[in-house]
């Protein structure tokens, strides 16, 4: 047994796993996609309550090592709240910068 994180009814995010020579991408779906899946990966995940999916076996064909591939990639989901986002320190406001003022010369003509 495993247990992995889910947003609504479908996975966290996408996910690209490899068992060997079998790779399975893995995306999550809007809802009313389904599992669009073929084979080990549909079993796989009809078993999991996921509901919405979007999968595709690229590399091997050898059914255990997708099933294999589809549970790391379970097992990689990271729920919406873990994920590490890149966050701006607040910085000093620099001041302005002063604008350069052309001094105006008048020249005066003598008469």
């Amino acid at each position: 047994m495993i247990e992995f994180a889910m947003d609504g009814e479908t996975i966290c995010h996408e996910v690209e796993t490899k068992v060997t020579g079998a790779d399975v991408l893995m995306k999550p779906a809007a809802p009313g996609t389904g599992i669009i899946a073929g084979g080990v990966v549909r079993s796989i995940i009809g078993l999991t309550g996921v509901k919405n999916l979007i999968s595709k076996s690229l590399g091997s064909t050898n059914k255990v090592n997708i099933a294999y591939a589809v549970v790391d990639g379970l097992k990689a989901q990271v729920p919406r709240k873990d994920w590490e986002t890149t966050k701006v320190k607040a910085t000093k406001k620099a001041a302005p910068a002063k604008k350069a003022t052309a001094k105006k010369t008048s020249k005066k003509e003598d008469k």
